[in-house]
C-alpha cells in the first residue's frame, strides 16, 4: 500500500510538473506582452515598463521567468499585476467564497442524480424513464445562462427577493438570523443552477451503468433463485454500479474553480471562477498561472485519495 502510494505520489509531481511548464509556455505565447507600453496612457512610460520588467524578472530569459516565478509562489512573494496584492491570499479569499457554491451543488447533484437514474433503470422504457430522460436532455441543451436568466426573472418578479450577490445590500446591521437567512438565501438560487446541469449528466450515467449491470450473468442468477426484484437491483446490482461513481467522485474537485465561472459573473458572486476570468481580461499572468496550477493540484490531488 504505502508503495503504490509512493510510486502514485511521484508520478502525480511528475505529472504536475510537465502540466506547469506547459501552461506557463501557452501563458506566454498569447498575443501580447504585459511589459508593451500602452499608447492609450500617457502614465505608462519606458521608464515604468523597464521598472516593471526588473522587478517580475520580464527582461530574462522564459526558463529563468518560470523558476523565479514558482520560487515566488512556493514562498508566498507572488503578487498580483493588477493591485500587487498576494495571490495566494486573493485565491483563498475566493475559495472561501466559493467553497459552499461548490458543496451544496455537489450535494444536490449526486443527492438526486442517484435515484433519479436507478428509477429510470429498473422501469426502462416506461413512462417515469422518458420523462426522466427528456427532462435531462433539455436541461442539458438549454445553455447555463439563458437558464440562469429565466430563474431570476421568474425568482425576482414572483417573490420580490434579491438573488444577485452573496448578501442583501444594508443588512449589515440586522440580528444575525437574518444575516444567515440571507445569505443560505443568495445561496441556494445559484447552487441549485449549478447542480440542474450535473443532475442531468450524472443521472444518464448512472442509468447507464445500472444498465450494464442489470445484464450481467450473477444478476440474471439472482432472479432465477427467486430474490426479490428489491434485494437484485439494490443489493446485487447497485452495490457493484456505484463502483466507477467512487472514482469519479475525486475529479469534481477542480469544479471549485472552473465549473462556476458562469453561475459567478452572473450571480456576481466573488468566487474563484469570476476571479479567474477577471484575471484573463485584465492578463493578470501571475494569478492566471496560479489558478492554473491549483486547479490541476486539485486534480492529481483528487486522483489519489479516490
Amino acid at each position: 500500500m504505502l508503495s503504490f502510494l509512493g510510486r502514485s505520489v511521484i508520478q502525480k509531481t511528475v505529472t504536475l510538473f510537465f502540466v506547469s511548464v506547459v501552461s506557463f509556455l501557452i501563458i506566454h505565447l498569447a498575443p501580447g506582452n504585459p511589459s508593451q507600453v500602452d499608447p492609450m496612457n500617457p502614465k505608462f512610460t519606458p521608464e515604468m515598463v523597464e521598472r516593471f520588467q526588473k522587478e517580475f524578472h520580464l527582461d530574462k530569459p522564459l526558463y529563468t521567468q518560470y523558476l523565479f516565478f514558482y520560487r515566488d509562489l512556493f514562498t508566498g512573494k507572488t503578487v498580483s499585476w493588477k493591485d500587487n496584492q498576494s495571490v495566494l491570499k486573493k485565491i483563498w479569499e475566493r475559495f472561501l467564497n466559493s467553497l459552499p457554491l461548490f458543496i451544496v451543488g455537489t450535494i444536490l447533484t449526486w443527492t438526486l442524480s442517484f435515484p433519479i437514474g436507478i428509477r429510470s433503470a429498473i422501469f426502462r422504457g416506461g413512462v417515469y424513464d422518458r420523462s426522466a430522460t427528456f427532462l435531462a436532455y433539455l436541461l442539458i441543451s438549454i445553455p447555463g445562462f439563458f437558464f440562469a436568466y429565466i430563474l431570476i426573472i421568474f425568482v425576482v418578479t414572483h417573490f420580490h427577493v434579491p438573488v444577485i450577490g452573496m448578501e442583501t445590500f444594508g443588512l449589515g446591521a440586522s440580528s444575525w438570523p437574518h444575516v444567515v437567512m440571507d445569505r443560505v438565501w443568495h445561496l441556494l438560487l445559484p447552487s441549485v443552477l449549478g447542480a440542474t446541469g450535473g443532475i442531468a449528466v450524472l443521472s444518464r450515467y448512472v442509468r447507464s451503468q445500472m444498465l450494464e449491470v442489470e445484464g450481467q450473468d450473477y444478476v440474471r442468477t439472482a432472479k432465477a433463485k427467486g430474490l426479490s426484484p428489491e434485494q437484485v437491483h439494490y443489493k446485487h446490482a447497485l452495490r457493484n454500479a456505484l463502483l466507477p461513481f467512487v472514482t469519479m467522485f475525486g475529479l469534481i474537485l477542480p469544479g471549485l474553480i472552473g465549473g462556476s465561472v458562469i453561475i459567478e459573473s452572473i450571480f456576481s458572486w466573488p468566487g474563484m471562477g469570476r476571479m479567474a476570468y477577471e484575471a484573463i481580461l485584465a492578463r493578470d499572468y501571475p494569478l492566471i498561472l496560479t489558478v492554473n496550477f491549483v486547479s490541476a493540484v486539485l486534480v492529481l490531488a483528487g486522483s489519489i485519495l479516490w
